[in-house]
């Protein structure tokens, strides 16, 4: 587990499932944002179970991808709301074929709240705007604090590579689209916390990133 602090929201990096996702737990004094859950590991699962009176527990998540989603539907048992652009419903929690011999397994469920560009997320004083980066799939989202220079990208960007666009419902050219979409928002000393990898500032992904 890696921990930041920005203000007065901690933001922790769980590394989770055989495919090594990055699942993000944000927490204030009252709330907690947890953005792709992947799996239910030892750590995580200690650290949310450990929660008592929050006002508001929400997950967010960029894309349906199973490795992104398997925790869901536990933790909507535990009381937190999930949230995903419509886009992506289609894909929750249902296991690709070649991935069946990871021992995953199929466990659909219904979120709660739908993601659309425009909508704001706050958790203290960091806002989270919802930029709809389809792609890597029709749904994929990437959640942005433009003040306080972060970005949680998902499966479009990844420090020194993008997402696939060869999934159910994914589009290289739609992909590329996107990613000049995002990367017009962002400034150079943006961190970028990806769906796989290690976190670098914007800069240094426009550097190493041959997609870019």
């Amino acid at each position: 587990m890696q921990k930041i602090e920005i203000d007065d929201v901690t933001i922790e990096r769980f590394m989770v499932g055989l495919l090594e996702t990055n699942s993000y737990l944000l927490t204030s004094e009252d709330a907690a944002i947890l953005i792709d859950p992947g799996f239910a590991e030892d750590e995580l699962v200690d650290r949310v179970e450990a929660f008592k009176d929050l006002k508001t527990k929400t997950v967010l998540l960029t894309h349906g991808h199973f490795d992104h989603t398997g925790y869901c539907p536990r933790l909507q048992k535990a009381g937190w709301r999930v949230g995903i652009h419509t886009e992506d419903k289609f894909l929750l929690n249902r296991v690709p074929g070649d991935f069946d011999d990871l021992g995953y397994r199929d466990e659909p469920f219904e979120p709660y709240i739908t993601l659309r560009e425009g909508v704001c997320y706050n958790i203290g004083s960091l806002s989270l705007d919802v930029i709809h980066t389809p792609g890597h799939s029709p749904g994929s989202v990437c959640l942005l604090d433009l003040k306080k220079r972060i970005a949680f990208t998902g499966d479009t960007l990844f420090a020194d590579s993008i997402g696939r666009s060869d999934l159910r419902g994914g589009d290289y050219d739609t992909l590329m689209e996107s990613l000049k979409k995002l990367t017009s928002l962002l400034e150079p000393d943006t961190l970028i916390l990806s769906g796989h990898g290690g976190r670098a500032q914007f800069k240094v992904v426009r550097r190493i990133n041959r997609y870019l």
